[in-house]
């Protein structure tokens, strides 16, 4: 039986080898309709109504759900919490972006290089992407002979919902309500009575679009987020046990093809991989000497796929695997080295230079009177 109050540092747990094995598990799921073209039935999709990739994307939710409540807990301040979410996901993301732009598009449009940077589209691919919520998934003339045609990164819709799950923690922890136990379990109730409200629009998600389509995704990664802060915020109280997974399983099977079976499986799954990611087995945690290269992966590996679907027509799934993991492991590698753990480094001093303007701008009005 693992305590959860018995964790400790990074590298003092599983949950990067974890969220490597989710990142890599996304990859693998969309070769598939990208070899294969859009509507593709990928793995897993037959047998949980949910595909390999929405599976990853679940165990990345619970695992930030978790570690995002203990950062804001951690933190002296609002501001080093913001600056430090900021400068983990944008520098990573600002350079495959333009690495998308400027190099890749270039490669693989079918356009002529002066009609291709000229295009209204090209210019709009980088403020509309780092908006993280109006996502532009193509560029003139880029992969539109592909199976799956005029999508460069189709990975990158579920940023804008990490943040909004970043917001909720903000709103969580500036309220108070993870002082005292009591006011957590009131936002608990608060968030089911919410959660059971769009929970009708999730059965006819198929037929949505626009916002619809947006809370239905909501509805469905903020579920395994917020048992990620409960199991932090209730940490002191819970163990974790085998016994306790095969139960959980248990209720999963038993309300397979029942309306709630995605709750009680998503339950059981972060209840597994919080037991996986605290196991303490030494040769699992090695790999944290060696560095996170998830988000890398994350974020390279559809462009990889893209291109190796370009390269090799009529190439199979597995041919897109063999093919483009490697090289989506040597961007990731480049990625984590030298973009994402300098911009890292450097998460205090850019805390502290904002709170000064920050100070400053409070103090400008009246220096001015």
């Amino acid at each position: 039986m693992i305590k959860l109050t018995a964790f400790g540092s990074e590298s003092n747990n599983n949950f990067n080898l974890l969220r490597m094995i989710a990142a890599s598990a996304v990859l693998v799921s969309h070769a598939y309709p990208i070899s294969l073209g859009e509507g593709t039935v990928e793995p897993l999709e037959s047998l949980l109504k949910m595909n390999l990739g929405t599976l990853s994307v679940i165990t990345f939710f619970a695992i930030s759900g978790f570690f995002i409540l203990q950062s804001f807990d951690h933190r002296n301040s609002l501001i080093s919490f913001c600056v430090a979410r900021i400068l983990r996901i944008y520098p990573g993301l600002i350079v495959v972006l333009m690495l998308t732009l400027l190099v890749l598009g270039p490669t693989f449009t079918a356009m002529a290089q002066s009609d291709y940077f000229c295009n209204r589209a090209t210019l709009l691919y980088l403020p509309h992407n780092i908006s993280l919520k109006w996502l532009q998934y193509d560029l003139p003339g880029v992969f539109r002979d592909n199976p799956f045609p005029d999508t460069i990164n189709g990975s990158l819709w579920s940023l804008f919902y990490e943040v909004v799950c970043y917001g909720m923690v903000v709103a969580v922890g500036v309220l108070g309500l993870t002082r005292r136990k009591w006011r957590f379990s009131a936002f608990l109730g608060v968030y089911a009575l919410g959660y059971l409200t769009l929970k009708p629009i999730t059965l006819y998600s198929h037929d949505l679009a626009g916002l619809s389509f947006v809370l239905v995704r909501f509805h469905q990664l903020t579920l395994p987020f917020v048992v990620g802060m409960t199991f932090y915020q209730f940490r002191s109280f819970l163990r974790l046990n085998w016994l306790v997974c095969v139960g959980a399983g248990s209720v999963a099977v038993l309300t397979y093809g029942t309306a709630w079976f995605q709750e009680s499986f998503v339950v059981f799954w972060c209840y597994l991989i919080f037991y996986l990611g605290f196991l303490p087995v030494g040769p699992l945690r090695v790999y944290n000497l060696i560095g996170d290269y998830s988000y890398g992966m994350y974020i390279y590996a559809f462009p990889c796929e893209q291109i190796a679907a370009a390269l090799c027509r009529g190439i199979s799934p597995l041919g897109v695997i063999i093919t483009s993991l490697p090289i989506t492991l040597g961007c990731a590698v480049l990625s984590w080295h030298l973009v994402e753990r300098r911009a890292l480094a450097h998460r205090a001093v850019a805390a502290n230079w904002v709170e000064r303007k920050f100070l400053l701008l409070r103090r400008a009005p009246t220096s001015a009177q």
